[in-house]
């Protein structure tokens, strides 16, 4: 049975990426970014075009959409809240995506999206218990048990950025203080470099930039990192140490046997595991009473939370009865 086109969409507080799957395996065959709309409307009507666009470059369509997004995503696939999204609340993106492309439509979180592609062939393919962390404007998290993705009461599992790591820390766009993302987020990085050097500390990070210091992002500091700048070095080591606290305190909790770094972040590589693999050794002590608990970064990076809704959409079309459907109306 061949299975049609499938598209997947990323929303993130900075932009929607789609990606296409066929039939055939990984990786993905088609790649967009587009700037993030302003309002609810805006997020569906973007979508909506960019799957027309799609379809006007291959002629054998779209059979089904998913859509990975960052914030609290029910069963229903309706997004209750996305902190670093403000535009969006009480937002029925699956229903509205539903009825406005008349085919399959399959919702959920960004970092569950995300696990779903690493499952599939990256990089925790083969592994029963994974867990997966995304650094990017915010941080999210994922968790595989005995070989299924498990999305806990009404598929709002996952929030762990919003862990209190630091109280009485930096204030979080939740509302409270101290949260995970708020120290560990590739944003939280970037906003770290960016003090730096406009405390006249990062000479280089200033360079890097032309001197247009608020355009310093995280991945200038692991840039520079590699590279061998010691300010920049630093950083990541601080930076690090924040991101080993909160994956002690999932590893603790989950037992998984991989923990997967994703995220816009992830495309350091080694550059951001070794100092966080550092950070984690002096952390987590009880290492030395369990087995290892591998730490590898994501296959496909950035592009994982728009594969896997692709793969989830693709799902939707494994029965035969919405197979039929999807064939019959291309």
């Amino acid at each position: 049975m061949t299975t049609p086109p499938a598209a997947g969409f990323d929303v993130g507080g900075t932009n929607i990426r789609a990606e296409v799957i066929g039939s055939a395996a990984l990786p993905a065959t088609v790649t967009r970014r587009r700037i993030r709309p302003p309002s609810m409307d805006g997020i569906v009507d973007a979508i909506c075009e960019m799957v027309g666009a799609i379809e006007d470059e291959d002629s054998h369509g779209v059979a089904a959409v998913g859509v990975g997004c960052a914030g609290l995503v029910n069963r229903s696939g309706s997004v209750a809240t996305s902190p670093n999204i403000p535009a969006i609340r009480d937002f029925p993106l699956r229903a509205m995506l539903a009825e406005r492309l008349g085919r399959p439509v399959a919702v959920d979180n960004d970092a569950t999206a995300a696990l779903r592609a690493e499952m599939a062939c990256g990089a925790a393919a083969g592994v029963a218990n994974a867990l997966l962390a995304t650094f990017g404007t915010g941080i999210g998290a994922a968790l595989a048990l005995d070989g299924e993705i498990r999305r806990g009461a009404d598929g709002l599992a996952g929030e762990a950025g919003h862990m209190i790591v630091a109280p009485g820390g930096p204030e979080c766009l939740c509302g409270r203080r101290g949260c995970w993302e708020q120290l560990a987020s590739g944003e939280a990085l970037g906003r770290a470099a960016r003090d730096a050097a406009r405390a006249g500390k990062a000479p280089a990070l200033a360079e890097r930039v032309g001197g247009r210091l608020a355009d310093i992002r995280g991945e200038h500091v692991g840039e520079l990192a590699a590279a061998g700048d010691p300010v920049a070095r630093r950083l990541l080591s601080e930076f690090a140490g924040w991101v080993a606290l909160g994956l002690n305190n999932l590893i603790l909790l989950l037992s998984p046997e991989v923990v997967v770094l994703g995220g816009g972040l992830s495309e350091l590589g080694e550059v951001l595991l070794a100092p966080v693999r550092d950070a984690l050794e002096e952390v987590y002590l009880e290492h030395r009473q369990r087995t290892p608990v591998g730490l590898r970064v994501a296959q496909y990076g950035d592009r994982a939370g728009a594969i896997g809704a692709a793969l989830l959409a693709r799902d939707l079309l494994e029965t035969p009865e919405v197979h039929s459907r999807a064939m019959r109306a291309r």
